[in-house]
């Protein structure tokens, strides 16, 4: 009986260590996507770069930065992100094209203000 159970507890120990390294989120920079050179997942922290913010036919049009590196990001789907000081932080979440520096986000987090958590 010692044996099985040491078999099911090694068995369940490797199975919630998968299923938190699949499901973990661990944010990148701005300047880490300089790395990437495929289509690939990523979720991204950065300052919404001053003038960038544009929103036309359901798509929101703005740039990320990191002080260092930028990147677009295009997001299909509504929400105020603060066009005029160029500080504001999100955590964008989709699909990095290094090909034109471009993230298809499926999600995109802005940081309030009077906050320190992130929201949407």
């Amino acid at each position: 009986m010692n044996k099985f159970t040491l078999i099911v507890s090694l068995a369940i120990a490797f199975a919630v260590v998968g299923y938190l390294s699949l499901n973990s989120t661990s944010y990148m920079t701005v300047s880490d996507l300089d790395k990437i050179d495929k289509p690939t997942k990523v979720v991204v922290m950065g300052n919404v770069s001053k003038g960038s913010v544009f929103f036309d036919k359901g798509v929101l049009r703005f740039v990320i930065n990191d002080g260092r590196s930028s990147a677009k990001v295009i997001y299909h789907g509504w929400m105020r992100l603060d066009n005029v000081s160029g500080y504001e932080v999100v955590a964008v979440k989709g699909v990095y094209y290094p090909m034109n520096k471009t993230i298809v986000a499926e999600k995109v987090l802005a940081k309030c203000p009077s906050k320190e958590e992130i929201s949407h």
